[in-house]
């Protein structure tokens, strides 16, 4: 049942997408109604859904094109069936460090992120 290294795969690729803000390779990392959330300092919820995602993506510099180093790290997976797991990872789209909690699928022989949740580790000054 364990698929960790396809997992894994999966999460370098995941750091390379937001290292080179590619767009694509995004959408066809997600699923299509993905939601992402993240809890703010003042108690709200910012949810943005898959399309404004990928708005953001397309607009922003890339962590590589402004002289970033890639920076990513699994912290946990737990899969709990041979469609369902749930990974921790440290990532960053500098200036802005983060932490995720993906919520993976596997559809059609290939793990999916279905949900992301998220907050602002850190930023650097």
């Amino acid at each position: 049942m364990h698929d960790f290294q396809a997992i894994e795969a999966l999460m370098d690729e995941y750091f390379r997408i937001l290292h080179e803000g590619d767009v694509e390779a995004t959408r066809a990392m997600f699923l299509p109604d993905c939601g992402l959330f993240c809890p703010q300092p003042d108690g709200s919820l910012t949810h943005i859904a898959m399309p404004d995602y990928l708005k953001v993506i397309a607009a922003r510099t890339a962590p590589k094109d402004a002289g970033y180093p890639r920076y990513g790290r699994v912290v946990s997976i737990d899969q709990s069936s041979e469609r369902t797991a749930f990974v921790k990872v440290e990532c960053a789209v500098q200036p802005r460090y983060f932490v995720d909690y993906l919520t993976l699928v596997k559809v059609d022989s290939r793990w999916r992120i279905a949900a992301k949740v998220y907050f602002v580790s850190k930023t650097e000054a």
